[in-house]
């Protein structure tokens, strides 16, 4: 009867730690929303231990570089993601062993080592951090690592991954490399970028952004490619004329970062699922250590219960967070107030749909595991309800049963953590504009064209031949 109680209050222990999760990332958006980095910041840090503590210290420093990007303070969200890029390679190779050791843990009970994306977007800000800061060469570096991750994850997944490239930092390299004049390296960098917006439909569903177009043109009329010029600007139907196509250094360019929304976050989705087909996971999963000992007594108890019985298995599942703004208008006024430019903002990455989309590919090899392991449970959970059971009468053999049963389900819920501070997709406004000082009014509207709210971007000084690089963020 006491044990019954025990596994009880762990069942209730457990709901009420996901509970505390949800309560703090409320807290940690409401401030985010009202655009109080500090105190986020400071909530993030007051939460290292409580929330985050040894075994998610992978999204601690994630969540703190996120926040001080946001705030605008990049060289402390370089230092904060570069902890947090080390830390994740360190536990992605220790995970792999500490898989079989641990596999009757619940995945949420080991170290976060972060979802395949994450570990890429890692370097995605890190180099939006270098760009802001104006060191080309550090953000090229990041990209560069961004394109070796990719490459790694299609070793990994045969080539059978949907990520295996991102037309983003495709596009921001090419525009890196376009920033340092040095053009080959960008027209190449635009290239590849169309090719994967046009190619990968899965991730990139949107229209291929025209700004990358022209730019590919310009930079091919630039570099005198005059053929390349014609396929790009026949296959998007462009008509733009090669001899009148110019490349002007007497301007120069603004660059808005337009962050939208926060990234999903994950729930459990179950199913039921039936002893037999269950048990027909475990030969296919590798265990180590005392594990081994669980797995070989449950095996000798399996043959003991009908195939029929069922259990339920907890997977991960990525839903879409609310988010009201679908884009941003930004106006631009010289130094006499007037009205010289009006911009919609063009989405670039939608890092909703690619984190859907990464979990869906490594899904398989989580619902085996997953499956396997609840399976393992419920043939111990009955030798306990046995033992427990003696000389108990058959209701009270029932009960027990049932309450082992319910706490096996309990303690297998699925490992929900994630990067949430990151934003539901990025948008970019680009603009030309002849030297000299300007402000930039930033409107937000839904996606039924209605104004939520505005923004000002006071003092923006453009240069000749020089791009300026801004960020904006939108919480609603």
């Amino acid at each position: 009867m006491i044990k019954r109680y025990i596994f009880f209050v762990i069942s209730i222990i457990i709901l009420f730690s996901c509970a505390t999760q949800f309560t703090y990332y409320s807290n940690l958006k409401n401030l985010m929303s009202a655009e109080n980095y500090t105190q986020a910041d400071a909530l993030i840090e007051e939460n290292k231990l409580k929330e985050y503590g040894e075994k998610n210290a992978l999204l601690y420093w994630m969540d703190k570089g996120a926040v001080l990007h946001y705030a605008g303070k990049y060289e402390e969200s370089i230092f904060a993601l570069t902890k947090a890029e080390k830390l994740a390679e360190d536990l992605y190779t220790k995970s792999i062993s500490e898989e079989a050791a641990t596999f009757l843990t619940s995945d949420s009970a080991r170290s976060y080592a972060g979802e395949d994306f994450e570990r890429i977007f890692i370097n995605v800000f890190l180099a939006l951090n270098y760009l802001l800061l104006e060191k080309y060469e550090d953000a090229l570096v990041e990209a560069r690592k961004v394109d070796h991750k990719l490459k790694t994850l299609q070793v990994d997944y045969s080539g059978k991954n949907v990520y295996k490239e991102d037309a983003f930092m495709r596009y921001l390299t090419g525009i890196l490399y376009e920033s340092q004049s040095e053009f080959n390296d960008s027209f190449v960098s635009y290239r590849k970028s169309i090719k994967e917006y046009t190619e990968n439909k899965k991730i990139y569903h949107f229209e291929i952004p025209q700004d990358l177009l022209i730019r590919s043109l310009k930079v091919a009329k630039k570099l005198g490619f005059r053929e390349e010029f014609e396929e790009i600007n026949s296959n998007f139907k462009l008509n733009f004329n090669y001899n009148n196509t110019k490349y002007e250094t007497d301007k120069g360019e603004v660059i808005v970062f337009f962050y939208n929304g926060f990234a999903p976050y994950k729930i459990d989705h179950y199913i039921e699922v039936t002893f037999g087909e269950g048990w027909a996971y475990v030969g296919s999963v590798k265990v180590e250590g005392d594990a081994q000992k669980d797995v070989q007594k449950a095996k000798q108890i399996a043959r003991s219960i009908a195939s029929n019985e069922q259990f339920l298995v907890a997977f991960p599942k990525f839903v879409p967070s609310e988010n009201k703004v679908s884009y941003v208008i930004v106006d631009f006024y010289d130094s006499n107030q007037n009205k010289v430019l009006s911009q919609k903002s063009f989405l670039v990455e939608d890092i909703e749909t690619i984190a859907i989309k990464n979990l869906e590919d490594r899904i398989s090899k989580i619902r085996v595991k997953a499956i396997a392991r609840a399976a393992i449970k419920y043939a111990l959970s009955r030798a306990v309800s046995e033992k427990l059971t003696e000389k108990s009468d058959e209701l009270s053999k029932w009960l027990v049963k049932k309450a082992l049963q319910a706490t096996a389900t309990a303690t297998e819920q699925a490992d929900k953590r994630s990067w949430r501070t990151l934003p539901k997709e990025i948008q970019l406004i680009t603009s030309t504009l002849t030297p000299g000082s300007y402000k930039a009014e930033i409107s937000f509207y839904d996606k039924n064209n209605v104004l939520l709210q505005k923004k000002t971007i006071p003092n923006i000084t453009i240069k000749p031949n020089k791009k300026t690089f801004f960020i904006t963020r939108a919480y609603l």
